[in-house]
Parts: structure tokens; sequence; C-alpha cells
């Protein structure tokens, strides 16, 4: 170990010599290892900036902290949590700063400038070697998204790439992979994706649950679930099938695995006799627990788009008639089928369409022209499944909630046939009543088939990645907005790494479980390109933009929303708030002077990167924040760490709580409305049995079950968890007034725990209380481990 000294010898302008000694091993307890090194450090030293370790084993070794005790300034703590690999593979050596030095680049103690600025060049691997990384790597680089086909396995296996003119995306981690053989722009798939190394999930807790080891058991488990049934295709016989779910569970043939399965996933499998025969049991939703009726309600419909799974997609009615911006050349007449009649014939008594229009009282879930061009390439796949474009329009009662008015599906011109398109509506009679319910589902299909793409994994994990490589690149770990960051970013990158290597990829559980398909992925693409904006990522510019709030001063957070009984609005926009306080107090503390910010040169450089590199297909965007102030500066972390904890808890940990009964939110519609062109025959089956249409409809009870098996782990907290404001974080508590702000920050976030309880208990909320209903718990920010519906953590960790 060394010391480094703060400044340079004023004399000579040199760095001083550093003071070296040999960290001697003094104990173990557990996994935790201490050793001790002794220094004499001379009078003229002046203040310790760093120090330097070099690790002589011939392995990595994990360095948690050094605590540098005897210093006239009482004890100095350096928070490392980093591996440092051996000097025979790295002789450099490692430097991790001081945490009480944290300063922006033109504060650097002369001592350390050149240090942070090595340490930064090979972050971001000046001078290394092209080629695939290794494991041992901490370099941070931008790469398209090229690796989620696989066409040297199969032909069938090939995927479009992302991130170019055609399909714009985010930019993921480099790994450095060679390219295919049958397509030089596609990279080669391995089964241990690179991330850098401190990006990885923590090996040092030595936890059965951890992301990593989760995903590994579920890979085993998946195929067994296809194994253990003969028909892939095979949907649920009758309803009672989908609860035998619940209470037999599925017998799952051996399964070879080195760690005991049911340690790992002890919710879902259960062992019978011994370690190598394991039952998949699923627990009872809480939805379903509560009222197993549920899902088939309009009410209840309407209430999940303000409260349940997905509440970022219900948008205000601005103008009348409905329209597609589409070419009708290609998908036909743009008008809308629901017309003025449908609608006041069904709010009639409250009022007429135009009144509806202009008090705001009418809703729509429009996946019309996102969905339509895609439409005819999803069902000419070999996989069974169908899509439709479609508009949901909803009505705003006077209770406060939202009710379901009328459902449009529609199916572009094919060949020979022109297009088709038809409207239900919630009606008194057998045969429509039927098809009501059979629309509700295809909309599901749609609205779950978002969620998942865009609301999770384009919007939080996906457009996430760039800001961490960026962070880590431009920087320092000295900077104090690295050490800001920092918390939000743990494991996101291994996290959506494993996602390429399982979830996204060609033939993943998506592709295999959702409506579209393997233009899945292809679609969110189509979603960043038009409609994803930087600054329509935090929470109030995303209410203001779908119409459901307004500016207004007089109004709490400044805003009149449209919907006043809006439980994701309602709890966000608290949570939203605390977090600009904090960030607030933190910039303003760091950044006194409005011309500190333009003067940064490691943030802007960081900023400019955010933009033209991690999102480089959305560079010349004119709706970019600039950052010039310290304002400028709050907006811009406000929404990054919004996004990290918040928005990604509202649409990931109810997942299973809500979709993990089927019915409920079903990911795919396997067979097409009965009413779309039938024979006389399919038309005489649904009337003679409707709810086998219905069943059709539904999953096969392989895709269903494997689903379900995801969104249970999804929803699951791991115990070494780190919730907003719960963590000590070293480099706040090293600075008195950052302490003191992130305490008061921590004890809001408390508050708002009690604050959704008691609107919870509040019998006029009739989107969070009533008969069968389930509490808005999605924003309490904290949580026991498992699933629990509840729990903000501070990053995107799962």
């Amino acid at each position: 170990m060394e010391l480094v000294a703060a400044e340079t010898d004023p004399a000579t302008g040199l760095l001083k010599d550093t003071i070296k000694d040999y960290a001697h091993r003094t104990g173990q307890k557990a996994d935790d290892v201490t050793y001790l090194a002794e220094f004499e450090v001379p009078e003229d030293f002046g203040t310790i900036g760093a120090i330097k370790i070099e690790n002589e084993h011939h392995k990595e070794v994990f360095v948690e902290s050094v605590v540098i005790e005897g210093s006239a300034i009482g004890p100095i703590t350096v928070q490392c949590e980093s591996w440092v690999q051996s000097k025979f593979n790295n002789p450099e050596g490692r430097v991790f700063f001081v945490d009480k030095v944290a300063c922006l680049p033109s504060e650097t103690p002369s001592g350390l400038k050149n240090f942070r600025e090595k340490e930064l060049a090979t972050l971001r691997g000046e001078g290394a070697p092209d080629g695939p990384r290794k494991k041992e790597d901490r370099i941070y680089d931008y790469d398209v998204y090229n690796d989620l086909g696989d066409p040297d396995k199969d032909p069938e296996l090939a995927r479009c790439i992302l991130g170019t003119a055609e399909n714009p995306y985010p930019r993921r981690c480099k790994t450095g992979r060679p390219r295919t053989k049958s397509d030089p722009l596609s990279e080669s798939r391995s089964s241990d994706v690179y991330v850098p190394r401190d990006e990885a999930f923590s090996e040092i807790k030595n936890l059965t649950f951890n992301a990593k080891t989760v995903f590994s058991v579920l890979k085993a488990v998946l195929p067994s679930v296809e194994t253990s049934m003969i028909d892939q295709d095979l949907g649920f016989p009758y309803f009672t099938a989908i609860d035998s779910l619940f209470n037999e569970g599925v017998n799952l043939p051996t399964i070879e695995s080195k760690v005991f399965l049911g340690n790992v996933l002890p919710r879902l499998l259960k062992s019978i006799s011994d370690a190598q025969n394991n039952v998949l049991l699923f627990e009872t939703p809480a939805m379903i627990d509560r009222d197993k009726f549920g899902w088939m309600k309009d009410a209840e419909f309407g209430r999940q788009t303000l409260a349940g799974l997905n509440p970022l997609s219900i948008t205000l009615v601005k103008e009348w008639p409905l329209k597609s911006k589409l070419d009708p050349k290609e998908y036909g007449p743009p008008e809308s089928a629901i017309t003025k009649e449908i609608v006041e014939r069904e709010i009639r008594g409250y009022c007429t369409l135009e009144e509806a229009v202009e008090n705001k009282k009418l809703y729509i879930l429009d996946y019309h022209d996102l969905f339509l061009p895609y439409v005819n390439k999803v069902r000419e796949q070999k996989m069974r499944t169908t899509l439709y474009g479609s508009r949901t329009l909803l009505y705003l009662t006077p209770t406060g909630t939202l009710r379901p008015l009328a459902i449009e599906l529609v199916r572009p011109p094919k060949d020979d046939k022109p297009q088709w398109k038809r409207v239900f509506t919630p009606c008194w009679d057998a045969t429509g009543l039927w098809l009501w319910k059979l629309a509700k589902l295809h909309v599901l299909a749609h609205d779950s088939g978002y969620h998942q793409l865009v609301s999770h994994w384009l919007r939080t994990h996906c457009c996430t990645e760039p800001y961490i490589i960026a962070t880590n690149r431009q920087l320092s770990k000295m900077h104090p907005i690295h050490n800001l960051l920092h918390p939000h970013f743990r494991y996101t990158m291994e996290i959506n790494a494993l996602a390429r290597e399982a979830l996204i990829n060609c033939a993943g559980v998506i592709e295999g479980g959702f409506s579209p398909g393997k233009y899945s992925i292809e679609m969110s693409s189509a979603v960043y390109g038009a409609q994803w904006r930087f600054d329509h990522e935090a929470l109030p510019a995303d209410l203001i933009a779908r119409g459901l709030a307004v500016e207004d001063p007089d109004s709490p957070h400044g805003l009149k929303l449209s919907i006043e009984d809006y439980p994701y609005a309602n709890d966000g926009l608290i949570l939203w708030d605390i977090i600009k306080d904090w960030v607030t107090n933190y910039v303003n503390h760091y950044y006194p002077e409005e011309n500190l910010v333009k003067s940064d040169q490691e943030l802007q450089a960081w900023w400019t990167e955010i933009r033209t590199m991690g999102h480089a297909d959305k560079k010349d965007e004119p709706w970019w924040p600039v950052l010039n102030t310290p304002k400028d500066l709050i907006g811009i972390l406000t929404t990054i760490i919004w996004v990290a904890s918040g928005h990604h808890a509202a649409v990931n940990f109810g997942q299973y709580d809500y979709a993990g009964y089927v019915p409920n939110r079903t990911t795919i519609a396997r067979v097409k409305m009965p009413c779309e062109d039938p024979t006389d025959d399919e038309w005489e089956a649904f009337k003679r049995r409707p709810e086998d249409e219905l069943l059709s409809t539904l999953p096969s009870q392989v895709q269903a079950t494997k689903i379900m098996a995801v969104l249970d782990v999804l929803s699951n907290h791991s115990p070494d968890e780190e919730y907003i404001g719960a963590t000590k974080e070293l480099p706040f508590e090293a600075v008195p007034e950052i302490k003191a702000a992130y305490q008061m920050f921590a004890g809001r976030l408390k508050e708002l725990e009690g604050i959704i309880d008691g609107r919870n208990a509040d019998e006029n909320l009739k989107n969070r209380n009533g008969a069968g209903v389930v509490p808005y718990n999605l924003l309490k920010p904290y949580s026991e481990p498992g699933v629990t519906g509840q729990g903000i953590p501070n990053s995107i960790s799962i």
C-alpha cells in the first residue's frame, strides 16, 4: 500500500514521494479479511489525498474500504468497493481517492490531477487493445444492439440491428465479441456477457439469492417446463386448470444443477421427496387473492390504467374525431370507427361528446399507429399469435374512476383483403358481451406488450445504461456528481446483460410469450424513435405531455391533475419532489456559483456524451435540456434518479401481483376475434362455447408457466436490496452539510410511507380503496425481501 499526498511539493511543483508499506493479514470474520499496514508520515507530507494498492496475490481481491487512523484530523475513510487485479495481470496497481476530497475538476488538489485524469483514461479503455473484453476489464464503451440475434445457429434467428437510422435505439456496453459468420454486422453470442468488473453482482456477500444465480436457475427450469408438457401449443382446457398452478403446480422432470434449486427459488420450487424432484408451484397473486373475478370487471380494467402495472399509457383525448397519422394508401382509411353516436350512447345522461372533451372527461389507450404497421408481419410468424391496432376509450365518472366505453380493433389491408375494423362496447346481449370480453383481452395483450417492452425495458433499463457508461467514462470518482449517481446505477449493467442473454434475445422469454413475437424488441425501437424524449422522462413533464396535468402554481407540486385520484401520479409527485429537493441541496453545495456548471469540463463532457454517443440516434433533437446552470443540472439529475428508482419500481415490483394470474393481464392474444372474417363453422363454434374462444386467446400452458415464473422472479426483492435513502453512503457522510441533507431526504421518504398508508385507507379514493381492491403500494419506499408489491430500490437491480 502507498499513501499519496494531496498536494505537490511547493518548492519543486513535483509530486511528493509516496509512503509505502506491505499490508499484512491480521484477521478474518466469515468472508471479510482485514489487513494492516503501518506508515510513518513526515510533518511536511501534508494531507493524504489517495491510496495506491498493489495486489500481490495471484487472484483478484475485492477491496471494500480502507480506514487510515492516527492522522491529526481523525480517521480517514476510503470507500473502495472494487475488484483489484493481481499485479501479474495489472502491474500498475490501483488508486483510490479519499472520500473527503470529492471536488470539481478545477478544485482538484495538485498532487491528484494526474491520477484523476489517468483513472478516467483507463475506464475509457484508452490504449487498450481491441477485441473481446475480459472478465477483469474495467472498460466502459458504447455499441449498438447487434447481439440479440443468432444467425449462425439458424437464419430464422437473425434479428435487425438496433441503433441505426432505420431502427434508432440507446447504446449498450461494448463487449468486443467477434462478428457472426453469416452476418458481418451482428455480434456473436456467448453464455457470459461482459460487463465492467465492478458492475457485476456482489459475489462477496455469498447470497443464495442474487439476480445472476436466479437467472441461471431460471435458465435450467424454463426448458424443463417445455419437456414436462407434450404439446407446446396446448392451451388451458378450462379455468380450473389455471387455478391448479396455484394449488397443484407443475411436476418438473429432473433438472441438472449445481445448486439445490429450492434454495434459490423457494417461492417457486417445492421439493417433493429429494433434491432432484421439483414441483413448480405458484403463490396466489395479491389481486386474485382479494377478488377472484376482478379481472372480468370493467371497473377493474379502468382502475388498472391508473393504479396497475402500466399507469404510463393513459392519455387525455384533446381533439375529435380520432384519426390515424399513418399513410392511408398502405393502412386504409385513417378515420376511427368510434363515432360521436357510439360515445354519446355510452355516456347518455352525463354530457355531450363535445362537453366530455372540453371538460377533460375522455381518455384513451392508443395502440393504433404504433401496432398497425406490425400486424401483418406478426400474423405471418410460425408461432400462434395475432395483433391489431387498437384504441380504447374511457370516461372519467363523477366518482373519479375510469369507465371503458369502447374498444376499436383494426387490421390493415393485405393482398386482396381490405382494412377490417370494428368497435366493441359493453352491452346487454350475450354475443355482444362475449365479444366485449374478448376485445378487452386483446387490449390487455397490447398493454402488456407495451408495458414490458416500453414502460419497463426501454424507458428504464435500456435508456439508463448510457447514463452509467458516460458517468464512468467522464466523471471521476472524485467528482461529487459521480458520487451522487453511483448508488442509482448499482447492478443495472449486469441485469441488462442478463436480459440480452435470456429475456429479450431471439427465441427468448419475451419473443416466446408476447404478441409481437420476434418483432418485440424491434417494436420498442419504433417507439423509441417516435416517442422517447429525455425531457419527458421527468414525471411532471410526462403527465403534462399526456394531458393528465397542467402547470398550476396554486396546486400541490405546481401541477393540477385532470384525474385527481391517480395513485401513480399522486404518490409519484411526492417522491419526485423529495428527490428534487435532495438533489437541489446537493448541487447547490458543490456549485454555489452559476458559472461553475458551465466551466466544469468533466460535467460538460458527460452530458455531451450522453446525448451524442449514448443516445446517438437522437443527438440532433431540439428538446435536449441545455446544461449551463445549477438549475439545469438539478433537472437532469432528478430525471435520471427518478427513472432508476421511482419509475422502475412502479412498473416492476407489481408484475406478479397483477400479471401472475394470466387472464388479468394476458401477454399474448393467440387467436383473432371470432367476428373477423369467420367461416360459418367458426362462428357457430364460438356461439356454442364462447369460453373456449377466450381460453384459446390466452397463452398456452407452457407460455403462461414460463412467463409466470419470470414475473415472480422479477417482482422479488433480494435480501441485500438497497432502498432509496436507506443506505449509508460514505461520500455523503464525509461532508457535514451533505450528511444533514441526506438525513432530511431519508426522513421525508419515511413520511411518504405514512402518507401512502393514509391514502390507501381513504374510502373516497376509489382507485386505491374498495371491495377486493389491491392497495396502491408500488411507490412505498421500503420493503421486506421477497414479492411484496412495494419498495423502491435505489437502482434498476432486477
